[in-house]
């Protein structure tokens, strides 16, 4: 179910889980998808890649925002 505008914070599921990534696959799958033409070491390159930036973001992109939520024009920790 979607929930209606302003009803406060989604649920639904994490937006990136790095346990249940398959990185090559979707390396695999993706690159002539987007009309990339990579040999197995440049796939498995990439995939690794993949695997790192999934388990970079997976902290932040795990944090629940509501919809109102808009990002700051300045940082200040």
């Amino acid at each position: 179910m979607i929930p209606a505008w302003g009803s406060g914070r989604r649920r639904r599921a994490p937006m990136l889980d790095p346990d249940r990534l398959d990185p090559a696959a979707y390396v695999a799958a993706m690159a002539p998808a987007v009309g990339l033409h990579l040999d197995a070491e440049r796939q498995a390159r990439v995939a690794a890649a993949l695997a790192l930036v999934a388990r970079i973001a997976a902290p932040a992109l795990a944090v629940p925002l509501d919809e109102t939520a808009e990002p700051a024009p300045v940082y200040r920790p």
